[in-house]
């Protein structure tokens, strides 16, 4: 876990970009922590497949509301 000041933190973005699985970073303002910043694994795609897959009430393929599925993950 390294330990960085906020300023440092918004004048470098390599900080984050250098950051491995697991790795965290401890962003301190006037000594004390202000947050954690922590690298999220690649996000997949989103595909008609993997859509479909997710969806809710989703029947059969033909019946798939994609309108409905978006609205759903904006809850």
């Amino acid at each position: 876990m390294k330990t960085v000041t906020a300023r440092e933190f918004y004048h470098s973005s390599k900080l984050v970009d250098d950051l491995h699985a697991g790795d965290q970073l401890v962003v301190t303002a006037n000594g004390k922590p202000k947050f954690v910043v922590s690298p999220i694994g690649s996000r997949p795609k989103m595909t008609r497949e993997l859509a479909e897959s997710l969806a809710i009430d989703a029947g059969t393929p033909q019946d798939f509301d994609s309108v409905a599925f978006l609205r759903s993950l904006k809850k």
